[in-house]
C-alpha cells in the first residue's frame, strides 16, 4: 500500500507529474524559508527519489539553487547531506544591477549574492571553486564585479583562479576597479596589472573610464603600462581626456611626463568633452585656451597647429575650419553652433574619423539638430558618418547596419511623414541627392555582401544573413521613399538604373526571399523593432517589376509574390494599408505575369489563398492552356524525361 503525503509517495514509481508537483511544493517551502515542512515532505522518500525531485526546476531554478541564492545555509546543508543533491546543478541567475541572465552553478550564485556561509558550505562539500557560467565567468570574477570582498578572499584561500578571464577577456582585476582594497588584494595575490581583455583594455582603462583616481594611482604605481593602447588606439592619457577627468589627466601628466604633443592633445580633447558631453562651454573653452598656451610654451617641441588642421570645407561641419590661434577661438566663442563644430573637428583630427568617440559625437550632434527640427543639418552629419563607416568597414556589420543605415533611413521617413501635414511653403523638402547617396551605400553593402557571403557551414553565417536581411529591408525603405518623392526625369533615370543593377544581382534573404517577396511581407515595415515606412504598397511593387524583378520567383518554401501578398491580407489593415490597396497590388502582379495558379510546397494555390482573404480574382482571365497543362501533369503525377519537355519548362511545371 502506497503512503501518500500530498502527492509524494514512498516508492520509486512516482510519475513525472507527481515528481514535478512535489518539487514545486519544496520550491515554495524554500522560498518561505520553511525547513521543517521541507523535511516533512521529503522524509518519507528514499534518497534517490529526493535527488530526482530536487533536480527539477521551477522558474528556471531548482529548490537547491534557490536556497543558495537566498542564502539559506540550513537548506543547503540539508539538501547536500540528506538528499544527495548535485552540487554543480546549474540554473538561471539574474543579476539585479544590469538585469542580465546567466546559467551558473550554485557556488557562482551564492558568491554573487554575497552569502558567505553558503559559499563556505559549498566549498566544504566539494564544489568546484572555478565552475564557470555560460559566459566563462568564474565565481571569483563575478564576486569581484559585485565588490564582495569577503567572498573573494574566501574563494582565493580555496584556490580560486584569479587569472581566468571570461569570454570577453575580462579579468578579476578589471572587474574590481571600483574598489582599491579589492584591487590591492588581487595584485598582492599575483593578478597581472597588464592583462588585456579582448578589446585590448587594461584594468587601468576601466578605472579611468569610471573616474577612479585612487585605483588609477594604485595601478600606475604597480607598473600598469600607461602607454599601452587598446584596439581603438586609446592609451591611459587619451582615455582620461576623452572622459573629461581633469584630475586623472593631471596625475598622468605629472607622473609620466608624456611628450608635449600628447599633453596638448589631452587638453584639446578635454575641451571637446566639456563642450559636447558635459555641456559646459566656458570650461571647454578654457581647456582649448590652455592647449593654445601650451603650444606657445612648447613651441620648439610640438607640431605647429596650422600644419595639423584640415582646411578643406566639409558640409557636415557647415564648412567650419578648426581654430588656429586665440583670435580664431575668440570669434568661435561668439557662436554656440560653431563651438560644437569645433569639438567635432578636434576629435576627428586627433582620433581619426573611424574612432567610436568621433562617430558618437557626430551622431549625438545630429540627433540634437533633429530634436530641434534642423533636419538638414542632421542629415548632413549622419550621411557623413555613414559614408565614413561604409568606406572603412567591411560590409554587413552591425556598426554599419544597425547604428547608421537604420538611423538615417528612419530619419528620412520621420521627416517626410511630419512634413506631409505642413503647408508646402513650410516644408523643408528632402533632397534627392541625400536619399540617393544613402541608397547607393545600401546597394554597395548588398553587392559586397553577396561577394563576401560566407559558406552556410561557417559559424558566422546565421548572423551574417541577419545583417544582410536588414540591409535588404533598408534598401527597400529608402527605395520606397524615393518612390514617394517628386523626382525630375534625370533623377528617376539614375534611381531606376541603380534599382535595376541591384535586381540583376539577385540578392536573396535568409529564406531565399527576393526583394519583391520582402516588399510584400507585412513584417517588413519594421526593421530591428523600429517602424520605418509602410509596406506593402503599389509604388514599390511597380518600381521593382519595372526594373526587371522576376514576379514568379519562389522562396525557400515555394511561395511566389502572390502567396506572400495573400498572407499580408490576413488582417483588415496592414501597416495602415487597406485590403482594397492590396487587391490593387494583386491585380498589378497578375497583369504583369504572376501565375495565378502557382502552388507552394504546402500545396497552397495562389488564387485560392487570395480569394480566402476576400481578394476578388478573375481567375480565368489569367489562366492559360499552358497553366492548365502544367497543373494536370502535377495533379496526375506524370513522369517525363528531358526528351519529352524542354528543360526551361520544368520550373514552370514544378510551380503548379
Amino acid at each position: 500500500m502506497l503512503k501518500i503525503i500530498k502527492g509524494c509517495t514512498t516508492d520509486n514509481t512516482m510519475t513525472p507529474s507527481e515528481l514535478y508537483a512535489c518539487m514545486k511544493e519544496i520550491w515554495h517551502f524554500v522560498d518561505q524559508n520553511n525547513l521543517w515542512r521541507t523535511k516533512a515532505r521529503l522524509k518519507p522518500l528514499d534518497k534517490k527519489t529526493r535527488t530526482k525531485i530536487l533536480s527539477l526546476k521551477f522558474h528556471d531554478k531548482t529548490p537547491f539553487f534557490l536556497a543558495c541564492k537566498k542564502g539559506f545555509v540550513h537548506f543547503v546543508n540539508y539538501f547536500l547531506d540528506e538528499c544527495d543533491v548535485d552540487i554543480e546543478q546549474r540554473s538561471v541567475y539574474e543579476v539585479a544591477e544590469d538585469r542580465s541572465k546567466h546559467m551558473v552553478t550554485p557556488l557562482w550564485c551564492a558568491a554573487v549574492a554575497n552569502h558567505v556561509d553558503v559559499v563556505k558550505s559549498l566549498i566544504q562539500h566539494g564544489a568546484d571553486v572555478n565552475g564557470m557560467s555560460d559566459t566563462q565567468s568564474t565565481p571569483v570574477r563575478s564576486a569581484c564585479y559585485m565588490s564582495n570582498i569577503d567572498i573573494v578572499k574566501l574563494l582565493v584561500e580555496n584556490r580560486a583562479d584569479i587569472h581566468k578571464p571570461n569570454i570577453n577577456g575580462g579579468t578579476c582585476l578589471i572587474n574590481s576597479v571600483q574598489s582599491v582594497e579589492l584591487c590591492t588584494f588581487l595584485i598582492e595575490h599575483g593578478a597581472k596589472v597588464n592583462a588585456q581583455d579582448n578589446s585590448g583594455n587594461l584594468a587601468l582603462h576601466y578605472a579611468i573610464r569610471e573616474g577612479r583616481l585612487e585605483t588609477v594611482q594604485l595601478l600606475v604605481e604597480r607598473k600598469s603600462d600607461v602607454s599601452l593602447k587598446n584596439e581603438i588606439g586609446d592609451d591611459a592619457l587619451q582615455t582620461a581626456s576623452l572622459r573629461g577627468f581633469e584630475d586623472i589627466v593631471e596625475y598622468l601628466i605629472v607622473k609620466n611626463n608624456p611628450d608635449k604633443d600628447m599633453i596638448v592633445r589631452a587638453y584639446e580633447l578635454m575641451g571637446a568633452n566639456y563642450v559636447d558631453e558635459k555641456h559646459d562651454i566656458p570650461k571647454g573653452l578654457s581647456f582649448w585656451r590652455e592647449a593654445l598656451r601650451l603650444r606657445r610654451q612648447f613651441a620648439s617641441s610640438v607640431t605647429e597647429k596650422s600644419l595639423l588642421v584640415n582646411k578643406s570645407a566639409n558640409p557636415a561641419y557647415e564648412n567650419t575650419i578648426e581654430f588656429i590661434d586665440e583670435n580664431d577661438l575668440n570669434v568661435v566663442a561668439q557662436n554656440p553652433d560653431a563651438i560644437y563644430m569645433q569639438a567635432l573637428l578636434i576629435r576627428e583630427r586627433i582620433l581619426g574619423p573611424t574612432h567610436k568617440d568621433t562617430t558618437f559625437g557626430l551622431m549625438y550632434r545630429g540627433a540634437v539638430y533633429a530634436d530641434t527640427h534642423r533636419y538638414q543639418r542632421c542629415i548632413d552629419i549622419w550621411t557623413y558618418v555613414l559614408v565614413i563607416r561604409h568606406t572603412h568597414y567591411k560590409p554587413i556589420t552591425q556598426e554599419t547596419v544597425f547604428i547608421h543605415l537604420l538611423a538615417i533611413t528612419r530619419l528620412f521617413w520621420e521627416v517626410w511623414l511630419e512634413e506631409q501635414v505642413l503647408p508646402i511653403s513650410s516644408r523643408t523638402s528632402i533632397q534627392f541627392a541625400d536619399v540617393y547617396k544613402v541608397l547607393t551605400i545600401a546597394a554597395d553593402q548588398i553587392e559586397n555582401g553577396i561577394r563576401l557571403m560566407p559558406d552556410s557551414s561557417d559559424s558566422n553565417f546565421v548572423q551574417y544573413m541577419e545583417f544582410f536581411h536588414t540591409v535588404l529591408l533598408l534598401f527597400l525603405h529608402v527605395t520606397n521613399l524615393l518612390c514617394a518623392l517628386d523626382l525630375k526625369d534625370d533623377e528617376k533615370f539614375i534611381f531606376r538604373k541603380l534599382v535595376h543593377k541591384l535586381i540583376s544581382l539577385k540578392p536573396l534573404g535568409p529564406k531565399k526571399e527576393t526583394l519583391l517577396h520582402l516588399a510584400l511581407c507585412k513584417e517588413s515595415s519594421t526593421v530591428d523593432h523600429e517602424q520605418c515606412s509602410n509596406l506593402p504598397n503599389l509604388p514599390i511593387v511597380k518600381i521593382l517589376i519595372e526594373c526587371g524583378i522576376n514576379v514568379n520567383a519562389t522562396d525557400l518554401y515555394g511561395n511566389t509574390a502572390l502567396h506572400v501578398l495573400a498572407e499580408s491580407m490576413q488582417n483588415d489593415t496592414v501597416a495602415g494599408v487597406g485590403n482594397s490597396d492590396l487587391s490593387g497590388i494583386a491585380t498589378y502582379l497578375l497583369d504583369h505575369g504572376a501565375h495565378v495558379d502557382a502552388c507552394n510546397h504546402k500545396l497552397k494555390v495562389a488564387y485560392v489563398e487570395l480569394i480566402k482573404q476576400g481578394c476578388p480574382v478573375a481567375v480565368f482571365d489569367y489562366l492559360s492552356l499552358k497553366c492548365l497543362a502544367a497543373a494536370a501533369i502535377r495533379k496526375h503525377q506524370l513522369t517525363f524525361s528531358d526528351a519529352d519537355i524542354p528543360r526551361n519548362l520544368k520550373p514552370f511545371i514544378e510551380m503548379h
